[in-house]
């Protein structure tokens, strides 16, 4: 269970990482994980990313459900429904080295291809919405960090802000929520794990709260790079870390 320092860091990080979250709908365990990774477990940190991404968002979702459209996206609902049991068992049988490093790289790769706006093709395709919903809501249960893909998919059908904000949380809880009760019965939630998701409270709430004053108050731009630089400087420090122990 984190303790002394090592709450106050990593409720920086979940500050940050909520700032991010409250305003785009997606980031929050890009932030997260590589700094929870230096104290707690792989699986671990991925049930409490997400645990703390459900809290968020449902918040999220209550106050823009007048914009959603379900019709827009239950290709990616279900596509991301099928995924949930797989990432789940990935989860369960990785070894947590291997883990570390597949989400240290994942998070870097990510956060390099935002940096550059780079744009899959054919997010427009008819089959666009289930697989993206597979693949983003595999690696959300099995790595947590699979925001990028869906908002990738989102942001290519041109929807409003609050539309593409809306279809984010209800994407995103749906499959946290499903992949949290697999969890749960697959016994990857213990006592710790809800200590921890209690610790880290303070810097969710703080950080939602943040989001809502600058939202649509600060500039794009500023804000898109500076976060980025969280992104990548984490995902730098949990590789050297790795590394440092081969």
């Amino acid at each position: 269970m984190l303790s002394g320092i090592e709450i106050l860091i990593c409720n920086f990080a979940v500050f940050i990482g909520a700032t991010i979250m409250g305003t785009v709908s997606f980031g929050l365990a890009l932030v997260v994980a590589p700094v929870l990774l230096l104290f707690l477990d792989p699986q671990s940190v991925v049930v409490i990313a997400n645990v703390l991404i459900v809290l968020l968002l449902s918040v999220v979702l209550f106050e823009l459900r007048r914009y959603l459209k379900l019709g827009q996206i239950k290709g990616m609902i279900i596509g991301g429904i099928f995924a949930v049991p797989l990432g789940v068992f990935a989860l369960k049988v990785a070894d947590p080295g291997l883990l570390r490093i597949i989400i240290g790289v994942v998070i870097l790769i990510l956060g390099i291809l935002i940096l550059f706006n780079f744009k899959i093709p054919m997010v427009n395709h008819k089959i666009a919405g289930p697989t993206y919903g597979f693949l983003s809501s595999l690696s959300i249960t099995a790595l947590s960090i699979g925001g990028p893909l869906a908002a990738i998919y989102v942001m290519g059908q041109r929807w409003s802000p609050p539309v593409m904000r809306v279809s984010l949380a209800f994407f995103f809880v749906s499959s946290y929520l499903i992949g949290c009760i697999l969890y749960f019965a697959a016994g990857l939630v213990n006592l710790d794990i809800v200590m921890n998701v209690g610790l880290l409270m303070p810097g969710l709430v703080l950080g939602f709260v943040l989001a809502k004053v600058i939202l649509g108050r600060i500039n794009e731009d500023i804000f898109r790079y500076a976060a980025i630089a969280v992104i990548l400087s984490g995902s730098v420090m949990l590789l050297v870390k790795e590394a440092a122990r081969l």
